[in-house]
């Protein structure tokens, strides 16, 4: 007569007689009583696990499940047994169980697991009593060096100790194979254990600590970081007649904007389609074409244009050209460097990028945490080479050299930029994504935080500036208009001085000067915000908001501070890098997301040092390992069964044999 020797064999007996009854699980566990839920009988069907005794009980009962296979499990020892067979097999990564067996054989199992969990032994004498169970799971026997790394005797405590010691060996085999039964197989191999780990040694640091100070490269002021966007000073300068003749159309058009008399209909189409060519040729930053209904830039762009086609003679082409050579003894101090620790990777499209990205590497690379190791850092605004191809070729040296990869999350990021990142993730190394954040110590505003809150937290604090509005709120609100809401009341009662350095801290990475051109169509007020702008960017004038631009600064502001809080949570979630394989081990290596320059120095201390704070968490789909600082997952193992089984066998690594 056929008997349950196993979770696995009696949770198919349940469903079995669940299903002959034709009931739901949730229909199954109404008809039992509010103290059973439907938790309880699918985690039984499923092998997972066993429902508390009683609760099993009252399921068999009502399933009219004969006594005699169910009864058995209800023990102590079956219990314990069975509890343990959970654990091995997330040790060794396959399923195990007794089902072969007769009842004597899994009575004779377990007494031998109540004894190794009652039993005080040496660890020598626990290696071998566990060595013992092992043959009756026909798992290959366990090498002591593994033993005594993972198991101990410690393990032995209790069912708790045992998988606290399981936990433990997970973290580690998680980061190093696609699979916990390739982990188990290439551990206990006859390959040194410390040789297989080596790569999870902590490191020291004296030996970065120990090189020459990094001072080859010779910093260009953000001032002056725009004349890199440029092609070579002197072809600007063979390009001269051209250059001017479109400087002065945009100027002109300035001119008539300002007096409100422009309308590109007074011009025919043979002129517009000659400077539309004009403005393509000289990479001008102007969106939309002449022909476009939406041609609508303001006089000050369009002047800021002019000058950017069509440096003026003297000192500017002298400081273009002097720029230029320093960027370029910079790439060949890049190209000849000694080490390559670290690769930016970013994308450079205004000049608020060039600053944004600088103003990052130099506070990463300055902060306490980072300066002592004297790294060396690829940092693509300080290099400069006029040709895209030999561009691309600098930049793909870089990437292979460096050990780690920053990747820089701009209001914009590029298949370039993404196309970096995925490549260093494939060959194994960490990525970094530094996502910014909207901070004001002073009003207490941290946009990260208020990403991070659920419906009724955002609720409580916006509580505290609109009662009204948060009584009003219902079920159709979602959590972003919440947060949109209570970042508009945060910044909307901001000190004015406050809100001025914040502006003034924050304009490069929310690209403020691009925002005004693309969100405000009233031309006197856009002349108001970038004056205003310009006066507390660029000369410190920490002065007054223009009423009539208030609104409108708090607007931008929200939009793409959660612009930014959705792009973080979608780096952690859902982004395609989100995850990458290993191409030469099958390891899935996940990216660490930063959103401060602290934050982004601490990770990259602890993975230089190899020392990271790791927690595993397991789900029903998955076994992530999850970095406590960043909460990013590091890495991954699958659940699904076929999908880890290829994994195994397409990216096998070691040979067990």
């Amino acid at each position: 007569m056929f008997e349950a020797s196993s979770k696995e064999s009696l949770g198919n007996m349940v469903k079995a007689h669940r299903e002959s009854k034709k009931i739901s699980q949730i229909e199954l566990a109404k008809e039992i009583g509010g103290h059973v839920n439907r938790s309880h009988i699918a985690h039984l069907e499923q092998g997972l696990r066993l429902p508390p005794t009683a609760i099993l009980a009252e399921i068999c009962q009502k399933l009219n499940i004969p006594e005699q296979f169910w009864k058995p499990f209800t023990s102590k020892e079956a219990v314990l047994r069975m509890e343990f067979e959970s654990w091995l097999s997330e040790l060794v990564g396959i399923p195990i169980s007794l089902t072969n067996h007769d009842k004597s054989v899994i009575e004779v199992v377990e007494k031998l697991v109540s004894d190794i969990f009652s039993k005080t032994f040496t660890s020598e004498q626990a290696y071998s009593f566990f060595q013992r169970i092992l043959v009756f799971y026909d798992i290959p026997q366990m090498s002591t060096e593994f033993f005594e790394r993972y198991i101990t005797p410690d393990a032995f405590k209790d069912i708790a100790s045992f998988q606290q010691r399981i936990e433990e060996y997970q973290k580690d085999a998680i980061r190093l194979f696609s699979s916990f039964e390739d982990a188990y197989a290439a551990l206990n191999s006859h390959k040194k254990l410390s040789e297989i780990l080596f790569p999870l040694t902590i490191k020291s640091d004296s030996l970065y600590r120990e090189r020459t100070e990094w001072t080859s490269i010779i910093n260009i002021p953000d001032e002056k970081l725009p004349y890199l966007g440029y092609i070579a000073a002197s072809r600007v300068k063979v390009e001269e007649s051209e250059r001017k003749d479109l400087a002065n159309f945009l100027n002109l058009l300035a001119d008539q904007k300002r007096k409100n008399e422009l309308s590109l209909n007074n011009y025919n189409e043979k002129t517009k389609r000659k400077y539309d060519s004009l403005l393509r040729k000289f990479n001008s930053k102007i969106e939309h074409s002449l022909f476009s209904p939406l041609f609508s830039p303001s006089p000050e762009f369009l002047e800021r244009e002019a000058k950017f086609i069509k440096p003026e003679g003297g000192n500017d082409f002298e400081e273009m050209e002097k720029t230029q050579i320093q960027a370029y003894e910079n790439l060949a101090h890049y190209l000849s460097a000694d080490f390559m620790d670290v690769y930016v990777a970013t994308s450079m499209r205004s000049d608020a990028d060039f600053v944004s990205v600088n103003n990052f590497t130099k506070n990463l690379f300055n902060n306490p945490d980072i300066r002592p190791l004297k790294l060396r850092y690829f940092n693509p605004t300080q290099s400069w080479i006029e040709d895209r191809i030999a561009k691309g070729l600098v930049e793909a040296l870089m990437l292979k050299r460096a050990d780690f990869c920053i990747y820089m999350a701009q209001k914009e990021d590029t298949f370039g930029k993404d196309s970096e990142a995925s490549v260093s993730l494939g060959q194994g190394k960490p990525v970094i994504v530094y996502v910014p954040k909207l901070v004001i110590i002073e009003e207490k505003l941290d946009s990260e935080e208020i990403g991070k809150m659920n419906k009724a937290e955002l609720i409580e604090e916006i509580k505290k500036y609109d009662i009204e509005f948060a009584n009003e709120i219902d079920e159709n609100i979602d959590d972003e208009s919440l947060m949109g809401k209570l970042l508009t009341s945060k910044l909307e009662s901001s000190n004015t001085e406050n809100l001025c350095i914040a502006i003034k801290n924050h304009w490069a990475d929310y690209d403020l000067y691009g925002e005004v051109e693309k969100r405000i169509d009233d031309q006197n007020k856009k002349t108001i915000f970038l004056n205003w702008m310009d006066g507390v960017i660029k000369r410190d004038l920490i002065t007054s908001i223009p009423t009539e631009i208030h609104k409108e600064l708090v607007s931008m502001l929200v939009s793409t501070t959660i612009r930014y809080e959705k792009r973080a949570k979608i780096f952690r979630e859902v982004h395609p890098l989100a995850l990458q394989v290993i191409l030469s081990t099958g390891v899935l290596n996940g990216i660490l997301v930063a959103r401060s320059v602290d934050s982004c120095a601490l990770i990259l201390k602890s993975l230089i040092i190899n020392k990271m704070d790791l927690e595993l968490v397991v789900d029903s789909n998955n076994y992530k390992l999850i970095e406590k600082t960043s909460r990013s997952t590091m890495r991954v193992i699958s659940r699904h069964k076929l999908l880890s089984n290829a994994f195994s066998a397409f990216y096998r690594k070691f040979n067990f044999n």
